[in-house]
């Protein structure tokens, strides 16, 4: 069936909408049966999963809560949204190469549908972004921006809400649901799922991180989500040439707005690295160079899994016994408070897995990557790690080490794209020396 400029809602109504009016409604099975099995109308994902009471259910979007074979889902319009004034308040002011993004992203809305802008970590996407927000939420228009990362999403809602004081903005993840409507709203890619044939602007940001970048049920979402003549904008630092094919316009911009290079990151070789990190030490001139990262910045330090990580903050610790510092993980249901923390200088020391390889900016911060040979550092991930360093704020001198015992083609790509950004960025003078 044809559903059309809908929201879509399942059990949660129930807990999130009580007072939800089910005769405006329209409930449909949430599962369909098919030639190959049964189709889930929320995710479009065909399921041959049974459970033992003898009824299939759809694992594609359990995250959502399960749909089977026996439930439903219903399906509420959209309230119709008229042209207004909006205030946009941030104080800030939009470089030349941000601005000249700005406005072709405007005036080219009326030729295009799909744009990606490419700039590098910490170039100031998200501001760029805001006058075409405005321009889209005085139309009377709705408005998805959705990330594959809660970090990211938790970043950029505080954004939004500094610079649209006035907008009721809603945030939708896994571990928080803040809902102000259906007007303006940020979320994980997963909780597009809810939606069908709803927002007239889709924002993906970090395009290009896990699990989007492999997933096509999350692609799906996202097409789902957006009404059929909506615009879509791709953010990302680092965007495969798939992606820049497949957009209607594509604008680039290699540096960030303060002017400075990005941090090129340096090679530091420990012969016996896997061994040392096996029995849980680190080689003396590694301890060297992390104290002489803490008398000018905090650090970040990343690594490649959980074990590593629990094990370095041991060695740290009592390396540097004065120091404060924490771990920071995927399933670590403090994380968010221990990024605020360290955002307010509360850690020296903030040990990490590539969960915060992305959307986290912190002030006075150096990088370094233990085991950068490791495969789960990916090019992309390495340009995003280093990415953390000098972000904003006045120059610290902030360094980018990579711990390795051999140079692999994705840190040798890594460097090759950070060095490439920052000559093509001094060549259009955007930044001041390399």
């Amino acid at each position: 069936m044809k559903m059309t400029g809908q929201r879509l809602l399942w059990k949660e109504w129930q807990a999130f909408y009580p007072e939800a009016d089910l005769t405006r409604a329209e409930k449909i099975p949430a599962m369909l049966a098919v030639e190959n099995g049964w189709l889930c109308q929320r995710c479009g994902e065909v399921s041959q999963e049974k459970v033992p009471a003898d009824y299939f259910y759809c694992p594609a979007c359990l995250t959502l809560g399960r749909v089977d074979s026996r439930s439903y889902l219903y399906y509420f319009s959209a309230k119709s949204l008229h042209p207004r004034n909006v205030q946009l308040t941030w104080a800030g002011e939009l470089s030349s190469a941000q601005s000249k993004i700005a406005e072709a992203l405007l005036e080219d809305q009326s030729v295009a549908s799909t744009f990606l802008l490419w700039a590098v970590t910490g170039a100031g996407k998200t501001e760029i972004l805001f006058p075409l927000l405005k321009e889209f939420l005085e139309q009377g228009k709705r408005i998805a921006v959705t990330s594959p990362r809660v970090d990211v999403c938790n970043e950029i809602f505080l954004r939004f809400r500094q610079a649209f004081p006035n907008e009721k903005i809603s945030l939708f993840h896994g571990q928080e649901r803040k809902d102000a409507g259906g007007t303006f709203v940020v979320c994980t890619v997963h909780q597009l799922l809810r939606y069908h044939d709803y927002f007239d602007l889709v924002i993906v940001d970090e395009v290009d991180a896990f699990p989007y970048d492999t997933d096509p049920l999350l692609h799906r979402a996202v097409d789902t989500a957006q009404r059929p003549k909506g615009k879509r904008v791709y953010l990302s630092a680092t965007p495969d040439g798939k992606l820049k094919k497949l957009v209607d316009r594509l604008y680039y911009l290699p540096a960030r707005y303060h002017r400075r290079s990005l941090p090129v990151p340096e090679l530091l070789f420990s012969w016996q690295l896997e061994k040392e990190l096996l029995d849980g030490r680190l080689s003396k001139k590694i301890l060297v160079k992390i104290a002489a990262l803490l008398a000018e910045n905090h650090v970040l330090i990343f690594c490649p899994n959980i074990p590593l990580l629990e094990k370095m903050a041991e060695c740290i610790q009592c390396e540097f016994s004065e120091v404060q510092l924490t771990t920071v993980f995927s399933q670590d249901q403090e994380r968010l408070v221990k990024v605020e923390r360290m955002r307010a200088g509360k850690y020296q020391v903030l040990l990490t897995t590539t969960i915060l390889e992305r959307g986290v900016t912190f002030e006075k911060v150096s990088v370094i990557v233990l085991q950068a040979s490791h495969r789960v550092f990916k090019k992309s991930a390495l340009v995003q790690i280093a990415g953390r360093a000098d972000r904003k704020g006045e120059f610290a001198r902030a360094k980018v080490i990579f711990v390795t015992s051999e140079v692999t083609t994705a840190i040798k790509a890594a460097i090759s794209e950070i060095k490439g950004n920052n000559q093509q960025a001094l060549l259009e003078g955007l930044i001041d020396a390399m």
